[in-house]
């Protein structure tokens, strides 16, 4: 079925569905900070609002507005850079949680486009269990989607920050928003642990040095991998949420 957007409803509407059984929320979580030359700067909280509206279409979960801003640190003082601080965004995303729990909500998924946002997400989605028992699962896209292989299976890379698997996510279903002809393997900046650098000499940031420069992969390869990645997200929810039931039910 289509996504359905809780901020769509009335309060009365929203009533009757949770009365008639719907317990689930989704809520994506980005930023705004550059992503290459050639992404742009709400790359994260366009493909986790995408990802999260495609995870709610199969769930049946209400799909929540986005939250645009979060955590910059290494690409932060580059134009158009918003940032907010740690506490900043545990404690409103805190508060939302806390609201969802209050209006009958009881799972709630955060799909997140942004790694300096992970900690904090963490934090917030704890919380919310220990203090209102609201079951919280916190997905970093794409690091599940290397993690089960989806990224090198599909697009034949391990991906990274504004690469390509961050580029083909846009690709599936903002084209217009991918400035091929402004990319410049210039940008490219490689990871390395127990290195750090504030700010990032490039902003495009590879996981390893093997994986080279940015491809921009067909459409159909773009969907395809959007597509999995919702699919996997999906997943994790359901055994989740059946998880959950059966401790509440005290069968776990």
């Amino acid at each position: 079925m289509p996504a359905r957007k809780l901020g769509e409803y009335t309060y009365a509407e929203l009533k009757e569905l949770l009365r008639e059984g719907v317990d689930s929320a989704i809520l994506p979580v980005g930023t705004l900070e550059p992503h290459g030359l050639h992404l742009p700067l709400a790359t994260d909280t366009l493909i986790a609002e995408k990802v999260a509206e495609l995870v709610a279409e199969r769930s049946g979960a209400l799909l929540l507005p986005a939250l645009p801003y979060g955590v910059n640190t290494g690409l932060h003082g580059y134009p158009g850079s918003v940032r907010v601080e740690p506490d900043t965004l545990e404690k409103i995303v805190l508060e939302i949680l806390k609201s969802l729990s209050s209006s009958g909500f009881r799972y709630v998924l955060v799909v997140n486009g942004h790694g300096g946002n992970t900690q904090s997400l963490d934090n917030a989605a704890r919380r919310a269990w220990l203090e209102h028992r609201l079951a919280v699962l916190v997905v970093d896209w794409w690091v599940l989607a290397r993690e089960v292989g989806l990224t090198k299976e599909i697009l034949g890379k391990e991906g990274g920050h504004a690469a390509t698997d961050e580029t083909a996510a846009v690709l599936a279903f903002r084209p217009d928003l991918v400035k091929r002809e402004l990319y410049s393997e210039s940008s490219i900046h490689v990871y390395k642990p127990g290195v750090r650098a504030y700010p990032s000499p490039g902003t495009v940031i590879n996981y390893s040095a093997t994986e080279g420069g940015v491809e921009f992969p067909s459409s159909e390869t773009c969907r395809r991998f959007l597509e999995a990645v919702a699919e996997a997200i999906t997943s994790e929810f359901e055994k989740f949420r059946e998880g959950v039931r059966l401790l509440r039910e005290g069968s776990a």
